[in-house]
């Protein structure tokens, strides 16, 4: 199959940004961009548009806007904080219980099934008790 016949590969701005969003590596220096650090110049930025990460001197190094080609965007967010709401709920919204606690049926199950589950977990296993059963026999043939 020569080159003539394979088709062309279209890549579309969706498929730029997956590719931003999954590089742990900053598109300015090419350096890891990473979490926890102390310095501030290298505390790591989202594109507000894109989402690609940068270190926030990079951001300030590239004029204040996104190297990404064909995003050019000049807003960034501090990555980790949230950029909107994500819920918002009043106290009205919420349905009236007993003691601030609801209790539903299914609730009550799912409770009762877990404490089933930590008994269980609890008592001694049947090889457990068989082994301390030997123990005890060769503790008592010893002693006699």
């Amino acid at each position: 199959m020569d080159e003539q016949d394979l088709p062309f590969i279209q890549i579309t701005s969706n498929d730029i940004t997956e590719a931003n969003q999954l590089s742990l590596h900053c598109p300015y220096c090419a350096n890891p961009v990473e979490d926890n650090v102390a310095e501030r110049e290298l505390r790591p930025v989202v594109c507000a548009a894109c989402g690609t990460l940068y270190h926030e001197a990079c951001w300030v190094q590239s004029g204040g806007k996104c190297v990404v080609l064909g995003c050019d965007h000049d807003k960034f967010r501090r990555y980790g904080e949230s950029a909107a709401p994500v819920l918002k709920i009043k106290y009205t919204d919420l349905q009236p219980s007993l003691n601030g606690r609801t209790s539903s049926r299914r609730t009550k199950q799912l409770k009762d099934e877990q404490r089933r589950q930590v008994e269980q977990l609890r008592r001694p296993s049947l090889l457990r008790r068989l082994f301390q059963w030997l123990l005890d026999q060769i503790k008592i043939g010893l002693s006699e």
